[in-house]
C-alpha cells in the first residue's frame, strides 16, 4: 500500500472563468463570490493583468477591497500570475533593469494583495530570475515557474532553469507543473469543436497523426499547415487546428516526479470531465499521485482552457474536475 506524504487542496483561478468574464456576465467581485458559492475555494489564482485595471500598479481601494472580499468569503489568495513583456514599447525590447523592474513592481503588487506565490513563465529569462530570487526572499515570496506545454521535465527550456535553480538554491524559487505538457491524446471536446466549425475529417484525421509525432511543437505545427495548405484545407481550418500543438504535446508524465521536491503549487489544466469522471486527454490517475505520495503539499487550481475553443459553462466544468481530483487523491 503506497503511503499519501502529502496534502493537496483543490482551488480554483480566475482565468477558468475568461469567458464568463470577458462577456461581462461576471464581474470579478462576482466571480469570486461565485467560485465560494459553489466551494470552488478556498485558494484562489488570480491573472494581474487580466483582473487589475493598471496593473502592475494596483491602486490602495483596490487592494483594501479585495482584501475585505476575501476575508468575506472566506477564500485565500494563492497565486498571482504575472507577465514578462520585453516590447513594453513595440519593436523596442527592454533593457535588463527596466525588465527587472517590471517584475519587482508585480512583486510589491503580490505583497499588497496578500498572494505568497507569483506565476511567473519562459518569457522571464533564467538569468532575471537569479536576480529576482533575492528580492523575492527579502517580500517572503515564492517564484514558480509555469512549466507550461509543450515544456516538460526533461525540455531544453526546463533544464535552463533547472541549471539556475541548483546554483542559486534559493528558498523563493519552485516549480509550478502545467499538466498540458503531458497529455496522452487530444480533448474529444477539441474535436468536436472544430468539427462544429467545419473542419473537415480530412484535416482531423490529418492533426490525429502528426500531433503525436516526437519533435517541437512549431515543427510539427509546420508540418500539419504545409500538408493542409497543398491539400487545399482553408487557412481559418489549418489556424484552428494548429492551436492545439502549442498547448498540449504529449510526453511521459512520469517526469514530473523530478519536480515534486521543488514544486511551490499547481495548474491542473483540463479540457474536460467524460461520463467516467476520467480527463479526455490527461492522465490524472498517474499524476496526481506522484505530487501526492512524492510529498508535496499544497493547492492545485483548476484551469479549464477549455474557452479556448468552445463556451460552456467553465463553473461546472470546475465542479467536475474538483470531484475527479479528490476522488484520485483520496484514494490508496
Amino acid at each position: 500500500m503506497t503511503t499519501k506524504t502529502g496534502v493537496i487542496e483543490t482551488s480554483a483561478t480566475l482565468y477558468a472563468y475568461t469567458n464568463e468574464y470577458i462577456s461581462r456576465q461576471f464581474s470579478f467581485e462576482e466571480l469570486l463570490r461565485e467560485v465560494a458559492r459553489r466551494g470552488q475555494g478556498p485558494g484562489v489564482e488570480v491573472v494581474g493583468f487580466q483582473s487589475i485595471r493598471g496593473f502592475p500598479d494596483v491602486d490602495d481601494a483596490f487592494a483594501e477591497r479585495f482584501r475585505e472580499l476575501i476575508a468575506e468569503l472566506g477564500l485565500r489568495p494563492t497565486s498571482l500570475a504575472i507577465n514578462s513583456d520585453r516590447f513594453l514599447k513595440p519593436g523596442q525590447p527592454v533593457a535588463d533593469d527596466v525588465l527587472a523592474e517590471y517584475h519587482r513592481r508585480q512583486m510589491r503588487a503580490a505583497v499588497k494583495l496578500g498572494f505568497p506565490i507569483l506565476r511567473y513563465q519562459f518569457a522571464t529569462p533564467p538569468s532575471l530570475v537569479r536576480e529576482l530570487a533575492p528580492y523575492a526572499e527579502d517580500l517572503g515570496l515564492k517564484l514558480g515557474l509555469e512549466v507550461h506545454a509543450p515544456a516538460h521535465a526533461h525540455h531544453p527550456l526546463v533544464l535552463a532553469y533547472r541549471e539556475v535553480y541548483g546554483q542559486v538554491n534559493s528558498p523563493a524559487l519552485g516549480w509550478i507543473p502545467d499538466f498540458g505538457g503531458t497529455a496522452e491524446r487530444l480533448p474529444q471536446s477539441f474535436l468536436d469543436a472544430s468539427r462544429a466549425r467545419g473542419v473537415p475529417e480530412s484535416l482531423i484525421a490529418l492533426l490525429l497523426e502528426i500531433w503525436p509525432e516526437q519533435g517541437e511543437s512549431h515543427v510539427r505545427a509546420g508540418k500539419l499547415r504545409e500538408i493542409a495548405t497543398r491539400d487545399g484545407h482553408v487557412p481559418e481550418h489549418i489556424q484552428a487546428v494548429s492551436l492545439i500543438f502549442f498547448i498540449l504535446a504529449k510526453n511521459d508524465p512520469r517526469g514530473w516526479s523530478e519536480l515534486v521536491d521543488r514544486t511551490i503549487h499547481i495548474h491542473g489544466k483540463f479540457y474536460g470531465v467524460d461520463a467516467d469522471g476520467r480527463e479526455e486527454a490527461i492522465d490524472y490517475d498517474t499524476i496526481l499521485p506522484i505530487f501526492r505520495d512524492g510529498g508535496f503539499s499544497g493547492t492545485i487550481c483548476s484551469e479549464w482552457e477549455g474557452h479556448a475553443y468552445m463556451v460552456a459553462d467553465a463553473f461546472g466544468k470546475v465542479d467536475a474536475h474538483q470531484a475527479m481530483c479528490r476522488r484520485i487523491l483520496d484514494a490508496a
